[in-house]
């Protein structure tokens, strides 16, 4: 089963998006196991970076994938033998990572807890397609 870690820069998120992050982790639980991690300051960060694998750091940016392409890289990942992904969002994040490691969620700015939201949702309709399961009930 695949391993999801997003960590996100910030003490904690605000009721209405933790009750939201809750629901999707625990629809989550069929097909992957995800973690959210919240990180105070860039030297935790940096000791998370060092331990993490297949990274990926989250950026407003025009390049997202849509649904079908998210599930397709996810299922590509696995099938090469890729089981765990990490997810990092905030501030310390700049455009100089190592190639290939921004990913684009949407081209619109949004708080970190929100953007965890938006992540966790992602995830859950990838596999819902990957499953050829309906999305919408």
């Amino acid at each position: 089963m695949m391993k999801f870690y997003i960590y996100l820069f910030q003490k904690k998120a605000q009721p209405m998006y933790k009750k939201a992050m809750d629901e999707y982790l625990k629809r989550l639980q069929a097909y992957a196991n995800v973690s959210i991690k919240y990180i105070k300051n860039e030297k935790q960060m940096k000791k998370y970076e060092k331990e993490a694998q297949n990274v990926f750091y989250i950026v407003p940016g025009k390049e997202s994938l849509t649904s079908p392409a998210f599930a397709d890289r996810i299922q590509k990942m696995s099938v090469q033998g890729i089981s765990v992904i990490t997810f990092f969002i905030g501030d310390f994040i700049d455009n100089e990572k190592p190639e290939g490691t921004l990913f684009h969620l949407s081209s619109f700015s949004m708080n970190y807890s929100l953007t965890a939201v938006v992540l966790l949702e992602q995830i859950y309709r990838a596999y819902r397609i990957i499953n050829h399961q309906p999305y919408h009930k």
